[in-house]
């Protein structure tokens, strides 16, 4: 069977899961690989669900949010409460992150900046980022939108330990 070649979150591999080598095993990477700004971008327009990390009365605390990637910044929609009450003006870090069971690659974006309430800004930037399709699930009316605007943005994947078919020997 002829498979082609492509990258994977910043892996080069087959198209299709991995052959198995001797005994059915699998070489896991010999080292993480750094997503390129445009790959970490495509993973983030790509996906829907990530985490907000703020900071809440000293401690660190992770959201689960939909959201939406456009225009050098990650915008989600939340009500009054935590996020809204501590997140503009502040530090956030956001990620996303998944793995491939079938072929053994995970990977994960980071970015960091600051949250920016935009919901009632009127500056052509913050119009076009409440234009994004940003669906939460959580349940409210969630009207106010914030983004988090990047001054950092860096992502890495790699392959898993040795894969035995049924079993992950780390």
């Amino acid at each position: 069977m002829a498979t082609t070649k492509m990258t994977i979150n910043g892996l080069r591999g087959p198209s299709r899961a991995p052959s198995l080598g001797r005994a059915g095993l699998t070489p896991a990477s010999a080292n993480l690989v750094a997503l390129s700004h445009a790959e970490c971008w495509a993973l983030l327009r790509s996906h829907s669900l990530g985490r907000l990390a703020i900071v809440v009365d000293g401690r660190p605390r992770i959201f689960p949010v939909n959201y939406a990637a456009g225009d050098a910044a990650v915008v989600f929609r939340t009500e009054a409460g935590t996020k809204l009450q501590n997140g503009p003006g502040s530090a956030a870090c956001f990620e996303i992150d998944d793995y491939n069971p079938g072929t053994s690659i995970a990977w994960s974006v980071m970015v960091g900046g600051i949250l920016e309430d935009i919901t009632e800004a009127d500056d052509e930037r913050s119009r076009a980022l409440r234009r994004l399709d940003v669906e939460p699930v959580a349940p409210g009316a969630r009207r106010h939108w914030l983004a988090l605007i990047p001054n950092e943005v860096s992502g890495r994947s790699f392959r898993g330990g040795w894969v035995v078919p049924g079993h992950y020997l780390g």
